[in-house]
């Protein structure tokens, strides 16, 4: 086997990995994502879904005076 050949063989398994590496991430994310939108929450990267109401802050008692 030819020095180059290895070379060549090694770099190309290389990006072909990394290729798949970085589909398999992006699907991932977009899974996440589709699951946060569906349940409301703002997307990983902060976008927020067109319906999102901001929480707001109730008091969890109330002064009896």
């Amino acid at each position: 086997m030819n020095f180059w050949l290895a070379i060549v063989i090694i770099l190309v398994a290389g990006i072909g990995t990394e290729f798949v590496l970085r589909i398999v991430k992006m699907w991932f994310k977009h899974c996440e994502n589709l699951e946060r939108i569906k349940r409301g929450y703002p997307t990983i990267d902060g976008a927020r879904p067109r319906d999102y109401v901001e929480p707001e802050h109730e008091e969890s008692f109330t002064r009896m005076q």
